[in-house]
């Protein structure tokens, strides 16, 4: 039999096809741009090219700036970006069909710093250019905008300083999308919004958002209610909004503001507050309050959150009702929680009986569990010393435990983990 080896240039143009949509854009463009005339018509189709997502070393990132994406620049209408590739991929070229921008894992201070400032620090790479040069360049991309999306948590004095006058540069945008936790005295509502961005942005039809104002409790906003913040949205033209504000006994007051059906996919500081409320595309959630969840909480949280992979439990209030019991014929039934998905449990600050909750199997059922966040006391509390089953049948399922400090661990603890 001869063997024949098949070079990538000897498959049809279909498989090749196939196989170049398995790779991401960017890395297509990379490895295939300029290489030849077949596969460099192919890297550089249109669809190969609207949509990029820049995360790579520098090495390609010089590629891209001084090459690849002058040659392309035409076909672009979304660019994916980070904070340190950011300020060159938006210099190297006009972008004259560029409809959209997604920023991703920046520190929200640095970034919206240099974006409101335009640019004006740009010397990455280049030699020289005019100040007027980068003024023009970026103003030019911000005002053809037509789709903006931002994410930001838990930053302080940015949004008035820095997110605000950003999004008041971008007054064509039709779709606008942000996830934001402030730090601030004044709590944002509909009006805030309507008032102080939404009358910049003329064309804009599609409104999502989710916005948590985190402040200390003062007189101005101890008795302000959820039907208080909903009442500053009687004439809201986008889709509809849901509210509520908490007053916590630690001091603090939260109020959310958010965009109806929720369609985030992390929420922060989620509290008893939220019950009857539906949270569908929610993968990471982060529980808070200083009133206890109770297992009918849990209940409904595994119902209203169905794809939750990774939870944060911070609450030190123990527990009133701690399970469901039910009598039927005469015999005792358990009501039992599932979590189909959840992967990461972080326990660290919350009480004993949420440890319990969770580990406990007549408690809960956690089909996909693997990675636990806890103090190593309390896990030796709710196991009885590595040796309590109805705590196994969960716990034997881990692959990954995060005490926070270093300890010799006994035989025993390998026992009751056999998957570490």
């Amino acid at each position: 039999m001869n063997c024949r080896t098949v070079h990538l240039l000897d498959l049809p143009d279909e498989i090749l096809l196939i196989i170049l949509t398995k790779l991401g854009p960017v890395d297509v463009l990379y490895s295939l741009l300029n290489v030849n005339k077949r596969l460099d018509q192919m890297a550089r189709s249109v669809d190969n090219t609207k949509f990029l997502n820049f995360s790579m070393n520098n090495v390609q990132l010089d590629r891209f700036c001084c090459e690849i994406l002058p040659q392309i620049q035409h076909n672009i209408v979304e660019l994916t970006l980070e904070i340190f590739s950011m300020e060159r991929i938006l210099l190297a070229c006009e972008y004259s069909n560029l409809t959209a921008i997604v920023l991703t894992n920046f520190l929200p201070d640095i970034l919206l710093l240099y974006l409101t400032e335009q640019l004006r620090s740009f010397t990455v790479g280049v030699d020289s250019i005019s100040r007027s040069t980068v003024d023009n360049n970026n103003q030019k991309i911000l005002s053809n905008l037509k789709e903006f999306s931002l994410t930001s948590y838990k930053n302080k004095n940015a949004y008035d300083c820095r997110i605000l006058p950003l999004l008041r540069r971008m007054p064509n945008l039709e779709t606008l999308t942000f996830d934001l936790y402030i730090e601030q005295l004044t709590i944002i509502d509909g009006l805030h919004l309507s008032e102080q961005l939404l009358i910049h942005m003329i064309y804009l039809n599609k409104f999502v958002f989710h916005i948590c104002t985190i402040s200390k409790t003062s007189e101005t906003n101890y008795f302000l209610t959820t039907n208080d913040i909903k009442n500053t949205f009687l004439n809201w033209k986008y889709s509809s909004v849901s509210c509520c504000i908490d007053h916590f006994s630690d001091g603090y007051s939260y109020c959310h503001i958010y965009s109806t059906p929720f369609q985030m996919t992390d929420f922060i500081c989620l509290s008893n507050s939220f019950r009857g409320q539906d949270f569908s595309y929610v993968t990471k959630l982060s529980l808070y309050d200083t009133r206890p969840f109770e297992h009918d909480f849990f209940e409904w949280l595994s119902q209203a959150c169905p794809s939750l992979k990774d939870l944060h439990i911070a609450n030190s209030t123990p527990q009133k009702n701690k399970r469901q019991v039910a009598t039927v014929d005469d015999k005792q039934i358990c009501s039992k929680i599932s979590y189909l998905h959840l992967f990461k449990l972080n326990l660290n600050y919350a009480h004993m009986d949420y440890v319990d909750q969770f580990l406990c199997y007549t408690n809960t059922y956690l089909l996909t569990f693997h990675t636990l966040i806890i103090q190593y006391d309390k896990l030796v509390t709710v196991s009885n010393n590595f040796t309590n089953d109805a705590k196994q049948i969960n716990c034997s399922q881990i692959k990954q435990i995060v005490f926070g400090q270093l300890l010799v661990l006994p035989k025993d603890f390998y026992d009751y983990f056999p998957c570490l």
